[in-house]
């Protein structure tokens, strides 16, 4: 399965979120109208200190009541609950839902980390859920190296960033992002930007191996850090299970199993960052 062919972009990432867990999820197949029917997304991203997970009722009115779950994430020799009720913010910037949902968090006691292994238990309406994945590698950046520097032709014009890249068996999806985007005024005062001025970000890229990056340039001097997204298979077959419904049993897994509940749980691996400046 290639991994052009499985990626559809789906939400865009709140403004205030970066790399935020649930904003990669899509609403949930109609493949059981059973109102307790709970749709559970979890993305754990490498290098954060706290899980969010996103439970839905599709098949409920978008007023009625959020799932009613339990939840606990299991790392290397810890685990954490997920205690905390997040505002929807924290994890999505869709407004479009099949029913209504419950965005939960919860503390690490470290940050996650790459190819390292999780699990997560739980109970909802119905019984008991699980499930376990492990974290993708890093994807790795051959070119550029860790800092580029570029002198735009044309104000108001894209800039043309080709990159090559590695990555390995265990990333289904790749994505490339910019963070920490900053402008330098005309009296020399630098602010930070919203990272959408300079293109649509996060976005697949092209190729397996390489890509152009494409970053639109006004007339201000640009730096910002320019990374590679991987994500696991689990997420990356998810998208990719469409078709006629409704879904026959038995019900596809993708890292989560249980008594009337279906989902994802995966994980989000960054590469290490290239440093560009445009000026």
């Amino acid at each position: 399965m290639s991994r052009r062919a499985v990626w559809r972009p789906v939400v865009t990432l709140a403004s205030a979120v970066v790399w935020s867990a649930c904003d990669f999820i899509r609403p949930p197949d109609l493949f059981e109208a059973h109102p307790d029917v709970v749709s559970i997304s979890i993305l754990l991203i490498a290098g954060e200190s706290r899980a969010r997970l996103v439970a839905v009722h599709p098949h409920r009115p978008r007023n009625g009541e959020a799932p009613e779950i339990t939840a606990t994430l299991e790392g290397p020799g810890w685990s954490a609950p997920f205690l905390e009720e997040l505002e929807l913010h924290s994890c999505t910037s869709s407004t479009s839902w099949p029913g209504p949902l419950r965005c939960l968090g919860a503390r690490l006691p470290e940050p996650v980390r790459a190819n390292r292994r999780y699990a997560i238990v739980g109970t909802g309406p119905l019984g008991a859920f699980k499930g376990a994945m492990t974290m993708p590698a890093a994807p790795e950046v051959l070119d550029p190296g860790d800092s580029l520097r570029l002198q735009p032709q044309v104000p108001y014009r894209d800039v043309e960033i080709p990159m090559r890249f590695r990555t390995g068996s265990d990333i289904g999806t790749v994505l490339v992002d910019v963070r920490e985007a900053f402008e330098t005024l005309d009296d020399g005062e630098e602010v930070e930007i919203n990272r959408h001025h300079l293109g649509y970000f996060p976005r697949p890229v092209e190729d397996a191996e390489a890509d152009t990056v494409y970053i639109h340039y006004r007339t201000h001097p640009l730096r910002f850090k320019l990374h590679l997204l991987g994500i696991g298979w689990h997420y990356t077959n998810f998208l990719a299970n469409t078709g006629t419904f409704p879904t026959p049993k038995p019900w596809p897994s993708f890292g989560i199993e249980g008594e009337g509940v279906y989902g994802y749980f995966d994980g989000l691996t960054p590469s290490d960052a290239v440093r560009v400046w445009i000026r």
